[in-house]
């Protein structure tokens, strides 16, 4: 093995520049699968890193829908339904909200953003503060306290040209409502641009007297959430008699999540695998084309002594070594563009995105390389066996 490392490694050096290119190849493929699941992992992990802010112990009430999704439209989940949930068995408190996308004007500049009426049987910051939310300044509001808007971090910073601060007046549609908090930044464009008020305003503004988008329940100790999500399902649909609404535990949401994002790495994935693919069609070329130039050599190394299998593992070493490099390279060049990612996003103020490269992924995308190298220098490899000195040296 030491003799077919030595060959492999003057064989590459002779041909730097067709070396190198070939190895690039591996390289681009490499790193491309090592960034694109380093990548989307940081954004499950994430995603689990916000539920786990959020606490283990609620569930929501949603509007159900064909697809089996997530919907937040209002109208079909309503007050009435606030009283058949706290009847149940283990439910503690609830938290409901109405949202809607409306136009606000802020010193004659206007944007649409989402607006969403909210409404707690506790005290609101204990609420919100519960679902990952804090204040950056102000303060938050007192129950049955009405004119009021807690708006996004980022519109207050970024989005509009105008800084907003505590105390100035934003208008939604026809009414004008006092900021008395800004939040910290969350880590999404959507949330860093929402803005809470009172649910009894939001009535007013969206026009819909009993409609919820959604109803957050919380669960007392002890009690165990799927059976009182069940619970709550089963006597929402006998109250309501119709099928129409659903509910979701964190572990339900995170498994829909789960396997929206298992899709995209899987098609993005498959892209980067492209690229390898390309990458192992140029080892290939270029150990066919080796094994064209160094005819002579082999007929030499034949008629010398050596045999087609000496002959075989001198070519899938060689080849195997640029596969092994290529994927070291790989790998590294993979690592470093996730963590650029994660640090443009976080300057962006897209917090959404906590990248670890898993040791796994390095192991996974070195060893792929290497055998990817091998596979494809084995056909090269084999051709170069098969020749007889007589053929060869008469090249």
């Amino acid at each position: 093995m030491k003799h077919y490392l030595n060959f492999a490694v003057k064989s590459i050096l002779h041909r730097k520049v067709r070396s190198w290119l070939t190895i690039i190849g591996i390289i681009v493929g490499i790193a491309s699968i090592v960034a694109l699941i380093s990548i989307s992992q940081g954004l499950e992990n994430a995603i689990k890193e916000q539920f786990e802010q959020m606490g283990s112990n609620k569930f929501y009430v949603i509007p159900k829908t064909g697809a089996g999704f997530i919907s937040l439209e209002s109208g079909k989940i309503t007050e009435n339904d606030l009283g058949t949930i706290n009847s149940v068995s283990g439910v503690d408190f609830t938290n409901s909200f109405l949202y809607a996308v409306k136009p606000i004007t802020f010193r004659n500049e206007d944007k649409s953003t989402y607006v969403m009426g909210f409404d707690s049987e506790k005290d609101y910051g204990d609420a919100l503060e519960s679902n990952g939310i804090t204040l950056e300044k102000g303060r938050w509001p007192q129950n049955n306290e009405n004119g009021f808007i807690i708006i996004g971090n980022s519109l207050a910073h970024k989005t509009l040209k105008k800084e907003i601060f505590i105390g100035n007046k934003i208008d939604i549609g026809l009414s004008s409502f006092e900021v008395i908090g800004i939040m910290n930044s969350i880590g999404n464009e959507q949330d860093d641009n929402s803005i809470y008020i009172a649910m009894d305003d939001a009535r007013i503004l969206f026009d819909d007297s009993d409609g919820l988008s959604m109803i957050e329940v919380v669960v007392m100790n002890g009690f165990d959430i799927n059976e009182v999500a069940k619970d709550t399902l089963n006597k929402l649909e006998r109250a309501r008699d119709a099928e129409d609404v659903d509910t979701f535990t964190p572990d339900q949401i995170l498994q829909q999540l789960g396997v929206i994002l298992n899709i995209v790495q899987v098609v993005l994935v498959g892209i980067a695998a492209i690229s390898l693919f390309v990458g192992a069609i140029g080892i290939m070329n270029s150990m066919f084309t080796n094994v064209l130039e160094r005819k002579k050599e082999i007929g030499i190394m034949k008629a010398i002594g050596a045999s087609p299998m000496d002959i075989k593992y001198m070519f899938i070493v060689e080849a195997g070594l640029m596969g092994l490099v290529g994927g070291i390279l790989g790998v590294i060049l993979g690592s470093l563009i996730s963590f650029s990612v994660g640090k443009i996003a976080e300057q962006s103020g897209v917090m959404l995105l906590s990248i670890h490269v898993e040791y796994w992924v390095i192991l996974l995308g070195i060893f792929f390389a290497f055998i990817v190298g091998m596979i494809s220098g084995y056909i090269p490899a084999n051709q170069a066996s098969k020749l007889t000195p007589v053929e060869a040296l008469k090249e």
